[in-house]
């Protein structure tokens, strides 16, 4: 069954998975949410990295049946004076596995936002 909150993946993404799948190499595993302020539609047959990155985080996976979700936490800390537009996952070798695009949101220093990114194999 289809999971219709699945992000698409890059070109890049299955570009690996589809030479990992040929050599016998092992996929790069999720590693990184990046946040940034770009507000560009999302191509994935094109979109190699974010707009415009101001922060990444260390992720924790989860897999449920054929769903990776991969999760990230930004605190208003990090994100200081800048705007959350758009956010990201990459692989451990810098591949972006997928990216969405969200409605503008501003922090506090003491606010925290918990993102989802789910995949679907």
């Amino acid at each position: 069954m289809s999971n219709p909150t699945a992000t698409p993946t890059t070109l890049a993404y299955r570009h690996q998975v589809a030479v990992s799948a040929a050599t016998g190499d092992a996929i790069s595993k999720a590693a990184w949410m990046c946040f940034g302020s770009g507000d560009k539609a999302y191509s994935p047959d094109e979109d190699v990295a974010l707009v415009a990155e101001f922060a990444r985080v260390p992720v924790v996976c989860v897999v449920k049946g054929s769903v990776l979700t991969v999760r990230g936490n930004l605190t208003g800390i990090q994100a200081g004076d800048n705007v959350l537009r758009e956010f990201s996952v990459e692989t451990e070798s810098g591949v972006m596995m997928g990216r969405r695009v969200v409605k503008p949101k501003q922090f506090e220093p003491t606010s925290e936002i918990e993102l989802d990114l789910d995949f679907e194999y």
